[in-house]
């Protein structure tokens, strides 16, 4: 999202210094607020995702993703330039549902420079879902096997849209069918 002006977010911390796992859908055993990092000041928006691609957001929004996606987010209090009211919504659903038939994408290989990595989606050009794969109360996920796209269902992009969301950019990702035969 093009915003002039706006102020741009680095890492996520926790108070002893330790980056800790917000984006592989694990929920986070923290009893203390997390700190953040502002890389460039500017105009502070209602939705952020960080340089690491953890989303950022005001109290308001957070509950209005909450109150719909439940259990699949996690709101983490977040300490930020001073900033009062900010949180970390940690998505802890990952779900198995690249259509790989119909999506572009690039998986990385053992011969790349991150041979960790092998089998996972290095890019994804073109999403696809597979809408068989879907649970009817997937709201707020990650795909497994790229944890960078941050997926939200109609339901809670209405909420966010209800009380406010700029920052947020919201792109809508085809489905398919369950294949018959396949």
């Amino acid at each position: 999202m093009t915003i002039k002006g706006r102020w741009h977010l680095g890492e996520i911390r926790l108070r002893s210094g330790l980056e800790p796992l917000l984006d592989a859908g694990h929920r986070l055993d923290a009893t203390e607020p997390l700190r953040g990092e502002v890389t460039h000041a500017g105009r502070i928006l209602e939705f952020s995702l960080t340089s690491f691609n953890v989303p950022v957001a005001t109290t308001e929004l957070a509950n209005a993703v909450s109150s719909v996606a439940g259990r699949d987010v996690q709101c983490i209090p977040l300490e930020i330039a001073g900033q009062t009211g900010m949180l970390v919504l940690n998505s802890v659903r990952v779900i198995r549902c690249l259509d790989e038939e119909r999506a572009e994408f690039i998986k990385w290989t053992m011969q790349d420079h991150r041979s960790d990595l092998a089998g996972q989606y290095r890019q994804i050009t073109k999403h696809v879902l597979n809408e068989s794969a879907l649970p009817n109360d997937a709201h707020f996920f990650r795909i497994e096997g790229s944890l960078v796209e941050l997926i939200v269902s109609d339901a809670v992009k209405a909420g966010m849209e209800s009380v406010g969301c700029l920052g947020a950019k919201f792109v809508e990702v085809p489905l398919s069918s369950s294949r018959s035969g396949a």
